[in-house]
């Protein structure tokens, strides 16, 4: 069925690209191959826990049209589970898989395929600069593609940028949302309880399907800088949420000889209500939360020893939608987040290096953190009841024949720190575990007509 969609959408495509000398059409499709596992209670008081894994497939199709200033981008995604339990329920504490089921769509638990036309972008370069709508994609540091699932976040909307010689500035206005792992585009207030909801500050399950978040605006600037000889880039982003969040976030990186120093700064505080009159169904249930992060990074011939370090401070809990993209934080480490936490203190040290054996190029590396959190009974500052961790990350990244095959495979252990006996709920998916991923994409970029 996708061949015959595939070659539907092509035939008339290429035809007109023949007709019109002006006209380039490129195309192109990507498949996905992801195995996921996760082995809960490997040491601790709870072998009983289930253990999940998935495997998943993908196939994408990738279209950009071009003529003149204009141009037209469309990525539709296909995507199957083959096998696998990523929903099923736990016997002993009613849960599901935390990661399997990100493979998935979370909001249609049963469906095993789902196609969605992820991006359907149309925009217009000019000396002025560049101006978009449709569903694109974003890079921010909250709001982005996370292409570490089979469904990536896309955005709806319109979007104006401008690149001078040494910044860039970006501004877009997000109406709809296609979250990662769910079936499509909805909109902003609805995205944001599609997700495990977490607790409140009381305690109970927070309730968000009444916030009222009419859209986004996200503004990026950035701008190569120099000083006393370190040479980087500085970067201001806001995401602004009417009635409901404002956050800021700064990232400054400069770089001088090996040494590469990274600082990232992050405030965000309550709009109105914070999305509901009624304070137990408002996204925003706190003042508002501020971040503060450093990392260091020193090179010695091919590899990169870094060490870095984050706190969230005791005004509240660091609150940002999980499903519309990554954090990228400098502890940040594959399969963990930050989010949903409060007077929190991370440390993280690792290697990582890239190299070169015949015609694959390899990257990789090991990291090693700990991610001191209040008890996962203090629901102030403890969202999804996390206990304290100590987690380490062993990746292996592989790209040959021009980068159209890459193959990433991950191990991800998890030990809790705390001193005071977890519950079953507070370990399964969290602590006491190991996740492992295999992922497998081939780019095929064949079709290039003018």
């Amino acid at each position: 069925m996708m061949k015959n969609l595939i070659m539907f959408l092509a035939l008339p495509l290429l035809a007109f690209g023949q007709q019109q000398d002006s006209l380039h059409v490129m195309q192109g499709i990507r498949f996905t191959s992801f195995s996921m596992s996760t082995q809960n209670g490997l040491f601790g008081p709870y072998p009983e826990l289930k253990d999940y894994f998935a495997q998943s497939v993908g196939l994408e199709y990738l279209l950009e049209i071009r003529k003149g200033n204009w141009r037209f981008k469309a990525d539709v995604y296909g995507t199957q589970l083959l096998a696998g339990n990523p929903f099923e329920k736990d016997s002993v504490t009613g849960k599901s898989s935390r990661y399997e089921s990100g493979l998935l769509a979370v909001d249609a638990q049963d469906r095993k395929t789902l196609c969605i036309p992820s991006i359907l972008e149309l925009n217009y370069q000019s000396k002025l600069g560049t101006i978009g709508l449709g569903n694109f994609d974003l890079q921010g540091s909250f709001m982005n593609g996370e292409h570490g699932r089979m469904i990536p976040s896309t955005f709806s909307g319109i979007y104006l940028k401008k690149k001078g010689k040494d910044w860039t500035l970006q501004a877009s206005l997000v109406g709809a949302i296609s979250a990662r792992s769910t079936s499509g585009f909805k909109s902003v207030a609805a995205s944001l309880a599609q997700y495990n909801p977490g607790l409140d500050t009381a305690g109970s399950r927070h309730d968000k399907t009444e916030v009222n978040a009419p859209f986004v605006v996200f503004i990026d600037a950035q701008k190569a800088v120099t000083i006393k000889g370190w040479y980087g880039q500085s970067r201001l982003e806001s995401y602004t949420v009417p009635g409901v969040f404002q956050t800021w976030m700064l990232n400054q990186k400069l770089a001088k000889g090996p040494s590469l120093i990274h600082v990232q700064y992050l405030r965000q505080f309550k709009l109105g209500n914070g999305g509901n009159s009624d304070p137990s169904k408002a996204y925003f249930q706190q003042q508002g939360s501020s971040y503060i992060g450093l990392k260091y990074s020193h090179k010695v011939d091919k590899v990169d020893y870094f060490l870095a370090s984050s706190y969230i401070d005791g005004r509240g809990k660091l609150l940002f939608p999980r499903e519309w993209g990554r954090e990228y934080l400098v502890t940040f480490q594959g399969r963990e987040r930050q989010e949903g936490m409060g007077k929190s203190f991370a440390m993280v040290a690792g290697a990582m290096g890239k190299w070169m054996q015949g015609k694959v190029r390899h990257s990789g590396g090991v990291s090693t953190g700990i991610y001191m959190r209040p008890k996962p009974t203090n629901y102030t500052y403890n969202k999804y009841a996390m206990p304290s961790n100590q987690q380490t990350n062993l990746w292996w990244k592989q790209n040959w024949r021009g980068s159209a095959h890459e193959l990433l495979s991950m191990a991800v252990l998890k030990i809790p720190l705390s001193s005071s006996p977890i519950t079953a709920g507070q370990t399964i998916n969290k602590v006491d575990m190991l996740h492992l991923s295999l992922v497998y994409r081939y780019t095929l970029m064949p079709f290039k007509g003018h």
